[in-house]
């Protein structure tokens, strides 16, 4: 299969899958619960890509371990919300998480091993913004503990997931370049959204 067959199939998938943005199925919604807590990081498909993205290339880092990374991502997203749920006014938060899933993809498509402690600062950052993002969403004025464990538990199965498949695929792979340039693209999409809408 060409490239460019690669980028379009696993767009047709994000297409297919595209009803996700709408947050998870039925009437749950955010911030009320454990259970919409962990539903919530896989039906919101910029984090759900996001995260994935992240796995994957926490498998390649260069002289470092595979739990570092994944542990500052998952404190800064509680740090997010954390700050969030304090009342604490983030600008620009839904296009800097769009701009995040557009650099994790390009990432992913240069193929290479990147530091730790450079994929580390560049997941803290990103982190921050998508758990201030998911606090924006609730439908309370405070995060109930509650949420924050599911959220907390599905973003780890999340992180896990992409690790699992990071295991089989080479950074270098054009498997794993197209996957880095369709959710680039998704990326774009997001922030074409967020700046329009």
């Amino acid at each position: 299969m060409s490239f460019a067959r690669n980028v379009w199939a696993i767009l047709l998938i994000l297409l297919l899958t595209q009803g996700a943005m709408a947050g998870p199925p039925g009437d749950l919604g955010a911030g009320n619960s454990f259970l919409e807590g962990l539903l919530h990081p896989w039906f919101g498909i910029d984090h759900l890509l996001a995260t994935l993205a992240i796995g994957l290339l926490v498998v390649h880092v260069d002289k470092g371990s595979m739990i570092a990374v994944p542990i500052v991502f998952l404190s800064s997203l509680m740090a997010g919300a954390g700050l969030n749920g304090s009342g604490i006014w983030l600008p620009w938060g839904e296009p800097i998480v769009a701009i995040s899933v557009i650099l994790l993809g390009v990432a992913l498509i240069l193929g290479r091993k990147y530091p730790e402690l450079l994929l580390a600062v560049a997941v803290a950052f990103f982190g921050i913004f998508h758990g201030y993002v998911h606090g924006t969403e609730s439908l309370t004025d405070s995060l109930p503990l509650d949420f924050l464990f599911g959220l907390l538990l599905g973003t780890s199965l999340l992180l896990g997931l992409g690790i699992w498949i990071g295991l089989w695929i080479e950074p270098t792979s054009k498997l794993s370049r197209c996957t880095g340039a369709a959710i680039s693209l998704a990326g774009l999409g997001f922030l074409v959204y967020c700046l329009v809408v």
